[in-house]
C-alpha cells in the first residue's frame, strides 16, 4: 500500500510560498487578511489565489492559517474569509477555534491546529469525529505516542520537525496575555518564553539570575524522518511564517533532499506533489537561522531541551577561542586567536559570537582573518571591554555566514516538469503532454510553414526551439515530428507556439489539481468530549458559537476564553499560565525521577521553585508523576 507523503512549508507571503514550492515543498501554509495565529503574517485574498494557482501547477496543496480565537464580534468576518478561501481554490483551512464548526463554514477540508493542543488517542479521535481531516499533533510527543494516535484514527497526521518550539503546550500558554496583554492565542505572541528571568526557592534563596531558563532549543528532526514516517505520520512540517525566503528556500530543500532519500529506499512512500528541483545550491540545516538544535522528546527521552544563556541564534559552532589579544594602535577592533574546525573557512562580513567571561552573548562582524602559526587570528568589530570580551578557552560560532547567504541568494531554484511534445504534420498541430496525463494542443496557421529544402535542418529548428523552456515550469524530454510533409517553421512561429503550449499546460495543470471534493461537516450527535479541563479557561471558548460546540459534546461551558477575562481576572493570583514537557528542574540538575544526575539530592523536591521578573512572579510547580511542569501566576 503506498503512502503520500507531504513536506509542508512556512510562508509570510506569495513570494516566499512560491519559492517554497521551488525548492520542492508538497504544501504551503499561509496566513490570510486576518486570524491567523501570526497577525505580522496577513495577506490580501488576491495574493493567496495568485499562490493557490502556482501551488496548483505542481499538484502541490495550499493551507490557509485561520487559526487563531475568534471573537464574538468577529465571527461573521472569519466565516467571510473562510468562503473567500473556498472560492481561491484553498485546500484546506487550520483552524483552532470550535466555534467555526458551529458558524457555517464552507463544505472544505479543515485541519485541527497544533494549537489544539491533540497529544492523546482519545482527543485525536474525537476531533476526526467531529470533521477533521487532518490533526496537527502536539510538538511534545515522542515518535511512539505519535505511533499511537496514528493507530487509533484514518485521518491524517501531521507533526512538526524543524524550527522553533515554545515552552508551553501549544494554545495552553496564557504568560504573554498576563504579562502584557498580547496572546498567542490570537497571533500576538509576546515571547515570554524568551525572556530572562530569576529563579529562586521558596525562601527567597536566588539559585540562578537573569536567565532564560524558559527559552527552548529549535526543533531539527531530520535525523527521524524515517521513524516519523514509520509511525503514520503523512505530513512534515517547517515550522516559520515569519522567516525570510532564503531560511525557508534552505530548509526545504534539505528536508526536501532527506525525504526524496528515504523515498527511493522504500518505493511505497510517495511524493504528494510533481515535479523535480533544479538548483546548483547545497543546503545546509546550520547555515539558517536557528538556536541550539534539539530533536525534543521524539525518542521519548528527556534531556536538556532550553538553552538558557541566551533566546539569540547563535549559529553553528565554527572553533575554538585560544586567546584574546589587544588591537593594533588606533584599530578599534577585538582581535581573538581562534582555532577554527577543519572544514570552515571565514570571509570578511561574517557574523561571529561568542559567551564572554560574565556568561552572556556577545559578537561582531568579522572585518579580516590573520593566518598565523597558532591559529587564525579574527579581527571583529566587537565590544573591547573586559567584562564583553571571550572567554578563554571557549566555543566561537558563525551566525551569518555571508559566503553561503551569496550562494543562497544568487542561485536559481527550478521546479521542472518533464514534457514531450509532438508536431502533428498533417493537421499543423502541436500537441504537449505531461508524464501525468495532463495534455494540451496548439494549432499552427499552415500560411506560416513552407516545405522543408533540408529535413535535418528543419527538425533540428523545431527541437531547439521547443526546448527553450528555461522560463517555465517545464523541462523538454522529447519531441517528435509526425507525418509528412516534413515543414520548415521560422523561429518566430515555434516561440510563439511554445509560449502558448506552456499557458495552456499551466492552465490545464492548475485547474485539473484545483478539483477538490466537497466535505460536509458531520453532525457529532452523540460524541462526547473526551477531556475535562479545569479550570475552564483551557477550552479557550472566545464565542457563543464555541461554547455551543462544547454544550452539543457534553460540556457546560461559558464563553471564557483567558483573554476575555478583564485586568483582574488576568492578573490575579492562581491563574495557571502554562504547562511544560519542558523541566527547569531537570535543567538544574534536581531531577526527582531517576535521570539527570538521579534522584534529587536534597531539599524538598515537592516545593515549589519560583520565576522573576520586574513586578511578576510566577510559582513553577512539578507533576512528577505526568513528567511535566506548570507554571502559575501567584
Amino acid at each position: 500500500m503506498q503512502s503520500r507523503i507531504e513536506l509542508l512549508s512556512p510562508a509570510a507571503n506569495a513570494d516566499v510560498a512560491m519559492a517554497a514550492v521551488n525548492a520542492g515543498a508538497d504544501a504551503v501554509y499561509m496566513g490570510g487578511p486576518a486570524f491567523g495565529a501570526r497577525s505580522k503574517a496577513g495577506n490580501a485574498m488576491a495574493d493567496v489565489e495568485r499562490t493557490v494557482r502556482y501551488a496548483h501547477r505542481y499538484a502541490a496543496r495550499f493551507f490557509l492559517t485561520l487559526n487563531t480565537l475568534i471573537y464574538e464580534e468577529e465571527m461573521d468576518q472569519a466565516v467571510r474569509i473562510a468562503w473567500q478561501a473556498y472560492e481561491a481554490g484553498v485546500d484546506a483551512l487550520i483552524i483552532q477555534d470550535m466555534g467555526l464548526l458551529e458558524a457555517g463554514m464552507p463544505p472544505m477540508e479543515l485541519h485541527a491546529s497544533t494549537q489544539c493542543h491533540i497529544s492523546t488517542p482519545e482527543k485525536a479521535r474525537f476531533l476526526e469525529k467531529a470533521g477533521f481531516r487532518r490533526l496537527v499533533l502536539a510538538r511534545e510527543l515522542s515518535v511512539q505516542e505519535i505511533a499511537s494516535i496514528a493507530d487509533a484514527v484514518g485521518c491524517e497526521i501531521e507533526c512538526f520537525v524543524h524550527g522553533a518550539l515554545c515552552a508551553s503546550y501549544s494554545g495552553q500558554c496564557y504568560m504573554g496575555c498576563y504579562q502584557n496583554r498580547r496572546s498567542g492565542n490570537r497571533g500576538e505572541c509576546s515571547q515570554s518564553c524568551r525572556m530572562a528571568y530569576d529563579l529562586a526557592d521558596a525562601t527567597g534563596n536566588v539559585l540562578q539570575k537573569n536567565r532564560y531558563l524558559l527559552s527552548m532549543k529549535d526543533l531539527n528532526a531530520s535525523a527521524r524522518l524515517r521513524e516519523l514516517l514509520e509511525a503514520g505520520v503523512c505530513c512534515l512540517k517547517i515550522e516559520g511564517r515569519m522567516k525570510d525566503a532564503a531560511y525557508v528556500k534552505n530548509v526545504t530543500l534539505s528536508y526536501r533532499y532527506a525525504l526524496d532519500a528515504l523515498m527511493r529506499e522504500n518505493p511505497s512512500w510517495q511524493r504528494l506533489s510533481q515535479g523535480r528541483v533544479e538548483t546548483v545550491f547545497v543546503p545546509d540545516l546550520q547555515k539558517s537561522f536557528h538556536r541550539e538544535y534539539t530533536d525534543f522528546n521524539l525518542g521519548g527521552v528527556r534531556k536538556e531541551w532550553a538553552f538558557p544563556s541566551t533566546p539569540k541564534a547563535t549559529g553553528q559552532a565554527i572553533g575554538q577561542v585560544l586567546e584574546v589579544r589587544g588591537c593594533s594602535p588606533g584599530y578599534g577592533g577585538l582581535k581573538i586567536l581562534v582555532r577554527l574546525h577543519p572544514d570552515c573557512a571565514l570571509s570578511a562580513g561574517d557574523g561571529l559570537c561568542y559567551f564572554d567571561v560574565r556568561g552572556c552573548l556577545q559578537g561582531g562582524v568579522l572585518e579580516r582573518a590573520e593566518a598565523g602559526k597558532d591559529g587564525l587570528l579574527a579581527v571583529l568589530n566587537g565590544p573591547e571591554e573586559a567584562g564583553f570580551m571571550p572567554m578563554v578557552p571557549s566555543v566561537l560560532y558563525r551566525n551569518k555566514d555571508v559566503a553561503f547567504e551569496r550562494g543562497l541568494q544568487s542561485a536559481e531554484f527550478n521546479r521542472k516538469i518533464d514534457v514531450h511534445v509532438v508536431f502533428a504534420a498533417a493537421e499543423a498541430e502541436f500537441r504537449m503532454e505531461d508524464d501525468y496525463g495532463n495534455r494540451v494542443a496548439v494549432p499552427v496557421d499552415k500560411g506560416s510553414l513552407v516545405l522543408a529544402r533540408d529535413e535535418r535542418t528543419a527538425l533540428a529548428a523545431f527541437g531547439r526551439q521547443l526546448s527553450k523552456l528555461g522560463g517555465s515550469s517545464y523541462s523538454l524530454a522529447s519531441f517528435h515530428y509526425e507525418g509528412e510533409p516534413v515543414y520548415f517553421a521560422p523561429a518566430a512561429v515555434l516561440n510563439e507556439c511554445r509560449r502558448r503550449l506552456v499557458e495552456r499546460m499551466d492552465s490545464c495543470r492548475e485547474r485539473r489539481y484545483s478539483v477538490r471534493a466537497d466535505v460536509s461537516l458531520p453532525s457529532g450527535e452523540g460524541l462526547a468530549f473526551p477531556e475535562s479541563l479545569l479550570p475552564s479557561y483551557r477550552l479557550n471558548v472566545a464565542n457563543s458559537w464555541a461554547a455551543r460546540f462544547y454544550r452539543n459534546h457534553g460540556l457546560e461551558v461559558d464563553v471564557s476564553a483567558f483573554e476575555l477575562k478583564g485586568e483582574s481576572g488576568i492578573r490575579k493570583k492562581g491563574n495557571l499560565l502554562m504547562i511544560c514537557k519542558h523541566c527547569i528542574r531537570f535543567q538544574i540538575g534536581q531531577c526527582t525521577r531517576k535521570g539527570k544526575g538521579g534522584p534529587f539530592p536534597g531539599g524538598d523536591a515537592a516545593a515549589d521553585l519560583y520565576l522573576c521578573r520586574g513586578r511578576d512572579k510566577f510559582a513553577l510547580r512539578f507533576d512528577c508523576a505526568a513528567c511535566r511542569m506548570e507554571v502559575w501566576s501567584v
